[in-house]
């Protein structure tokens, strides 16, 4: 188990991998399913992590964005992407992470 890193594998041709982490399962499914429906020129591959750092893997392929899933009423899962940051190098943060804020209930 390494931090992982943006540059440690050659880009796939044509390919896209992006890297859902959070706690709640069917949302994650929910995200990657409504993102591999979306046409793309290029192929898009969406895996889901619960936490990092992910098993130490010769086959996993490059990851071009990782996305942290936080559900706004839950400490669990703030405190679960708060301690996966740590396996995350910090070149990572120059454009191939992003935050996603879930559980606003707000009435309309």
């Amino acid at each position: 188990m390494s931090v992982l890193r943006p540059l440690d594998k050659q880009p796939g041709l044509n390919t896209a991998t992006i890297l859902l982490v959070g706690t709640e399962d069917a949302l994650l499914q929910q995200l990657a399913d409504s993102m591999l429906k979306e046409g793309c020129t290029s192929e898009l591959r969406v895996h889901l992590a619960r936490s990092l750092p992910l098993p130490s893997s010769v086959d996993r392929p490059r990851i071009d964005l990782i996305v942290f899933v936080v559900n706004l009423h839950s400490k669990y899962s703030l405190r679960n992407v708060e301690e996966s940051l740590h396996h995350v190098d910090a070149t990572f943060f120059l454009g191939k992470a992003a935050f996603l804020a879930t559980g606003d209930r707000r009435l309309s």
